[in-house]
């Protein structure tokens, strides 16, 4: 079991820096190139492709009228707000793995409200560091808003790591350990 954590461990430290890495070249971006990935994004978010001569064309033909329901409202949002809901996913995966390295390097049995503290204190770093990095790419600014999508992101992936982890100890642990405590 030590050994399975340690690869789940350095698999999750290659993949945070990964993350990291990939946040840093679309934090890079310009305010043009930023803008243009959004609206390609937000096409494929709505159905859209680029036709042969520049013309946007709908895969989907209900597209192109008012869908009711409930899932065309959340598209229309999500390709309104596609550059929120990316900070989103962008911080998901920096949760994701932070959590990750927090559980399967720990070498003593942490509650998981003590694991919570730490990595919420850096990830939160993370995020901060990133909207302070876009102050020095020109046409792009700090956004304070940016902030709490991406808390929403890794708060969600931390819990639900630390959960899974406090799941799997409690299943794993030997049979009458309850008793001892």
């Amino acid at each position: 079991m030590a050994h399975m954590k340690k690869i789940i461990g350095w698999t999750a430290i290659a993949l945070f820096a990964a993350t990291l890495a990939g946040i840093w070249v679309l934090t890079e971006q310009n305010a043009v190139q930023t803008s243009l990935l959004s609206e390609s994004t937000a096409r494929v978010v709505a159905g859209e492709t680029q036709a042969g001569d520049g013309m946007t064309e709908s895969t989907n033909p209900a597209a192109s009228t008012v869908q009711p329901g409930r899932l065309a409202s959340i598209r229309m949002w999500v390709g309104a707000n596609v550059r929120r809901v990316a900070h989103t996913v962008e911080f998901f995966f920096v949760g994701l793995f932070a959590s990750v390295i927090v559980v399967c390097f720990s070498r003593r049995p942490w509650s998981v409200c003590s694991r919570c503290v730490p990595v919420f204190l850096f990830c939160a770093a993370c995020s901060v560091g990133d909207q302070v990095h876009k102050i020095f790419v020109p046409g792009r600014h700090f956004d304070v808003i940016d902030l709490g999508f991406d808390a929403a992101g890794y708060v969600t992936a931390m819990l639900l790591v630390l959960l899974a982890a406090a799941l799997v100890r409690h299943v794993t642990r030997p049979i009458g350990a309850h008793a001892r405590r």
